[in-house]
C-alpha cells in the first residue's frame, strides 16, 4: 500500500507515519525539505528569498518523488499534496505562469502514484519543533489548503484523527481498510 500522510504543522503527520510504518513492514518516506535548506546552511525558511525559495522547493519535490519511486509500498510523512500547498501558499505569487504549471503538474503527477492519503485534521495548539509554525492562524490556512487540495484534486483520502500513541492495528483496521487492495 502506498500512504500518504497530508495535514497542518503539529497534526502527528511524522508520528503517525513512523508508527504506521512500523506497524505495516513498510519503508517511512521522509519529508525532504529540512535536509535540502540544511544543505544550503539553512535551519528554517527565515531570510530566504524568493528565488532560492523556489529552488529548495523544487529540489526537495524532486527528491521526496525520487525516494517514493524506489518502494513498491510505503508510508510518505508529507506528500506532494503538502508541498503543492506551501508552494500555492508562499511561493505562487512570486512565479510565473508556465513554472507554476510545471510545478502543478509534477504533483499531480505524483499523487497518482498513492493508494490512499490520510488527512489529519487541523489542531489550534502546536508544540515547538525546528521549522514548525506555530501561528495557529498560519496553520488553519496551511490545513485549509492542503483539505482542499484533496477535494479539488479529486485524490482518495480519509480525514482521520490520530492520537500519538494510539494502537496501530485498530487504527489501519479502521481507516485504512476500505483502501487496502489485497484480498
Amino acid at each position: 500500500m502506498r500512504i500518504g500522510i497530508v495535514g497542518a504543522a503539529g497534526t502527528g503527520k511524522s508520528s503517525l507515519a513512523k508508527a504506521l510504518g512500523a506497524h505495516l513492514g513498510i519503508p517511512v518516506v521522509p519529508d525532504t525539505v529540512l535536509a535540502v535548506l540544511r544543505e544550503r546552511g539553512r535551519e528554517s525558511w527565515r531570510g530566504v528569498d524568493a528565488g532560492d525559495r523556489r529552488k529548495i522547493r523544487e529540489e526537495a519535490l524532486r527528491r521526496k518523488t525520487a525516494l517514493e519511486a524506489c518502494e513498491i509500498a510505503f508510508v510518505s510523512d508529507k506528500t506532494c499534496v503538502d508541498y503543492l500547498a506551501y508552494w500555492l501558499q508562499n511561493q505562487s505569487e512570486a512565479e510565473d505562469r508556465h513554472i507554476n504549471q510545471t510545478f502543478l503538474d509534477q504533483c499531480k503527477e505524483n499523487a497518482t502514484n498513492f493508494d490512499v492519503f490520510v488527512y489529519l485534521p487541523y489542531r489550534e495548539a502546536v508544540e515547538y519543533a525546528v521549522g514548525r509554525n506555530q501561528d495557529p492562524i498560519h496553520n488553519l490556512k496551511v490545513a485549509a489548503h492542503k483539505r482542499g487540495l484533496l477535494a479539488v484534486l479529486g485524490l482518495p483520502h480519509v480525514e482521520a484523527p490520530y492520537v500519538f500513541g494510539e494502537d496501530m492495528a485498530a487504527w489501519a483496521q479502521k481507516w485504512l481498510q476500505p483502501f487496502d487492495k489485497e484480498p
